[in-house]
């Protein structure tokens, strides 16, 4: 296994109404490319005391990723679909109702 010496370097972070330093790690260059990092990757990042691992996604993780994405906008698309559908049955009820007399409507023999 090949290495590589990086250090971690400190950047801000606004946060309750000021900035914080906080510790950020940057990786870059053609050989993240090489080892299966492409640019757009899907990533998970597994730590641990002292240890960080990183990899890209499976293609199992992926599309359960993908699932559970599409899950979610499927929900709150329905609950967008119900409260339009509790409104419009709101002003349904609101709406006055004037009515004709019935013999209007006799079929004709």
């Amino acid at each position: 296994m090949n290495t590589k010496n990086i250090k971690v370097v400190y950047t801000s972070r606004y946060s309750r109404g000021s900035y914080a330093p906080v510790p950020k790690v940057q990786m870059e260059g053609r050989w993240l490319e090489e080892l299966g990092f492409s640019i757009g990757a899907p990533l998970i990042v597994e730590y641990g005391e002292g240890s960080i691992h990183i990899r890209t996604l499976t293609a199992e993780e992926l599309a359960a990723k993908e699932q559970r994405e599409a899950r979610a906008e499927l929900e709150k698309k329905i609950a967008q679909l119900e409260k339009m559908k509790r409104r419009a049955e709101k002003e349904a009820a609101s709406l006055s109702m004037a009515a004709e007399p019935s013999d209007r409507y006799v079929a004709q023999q």
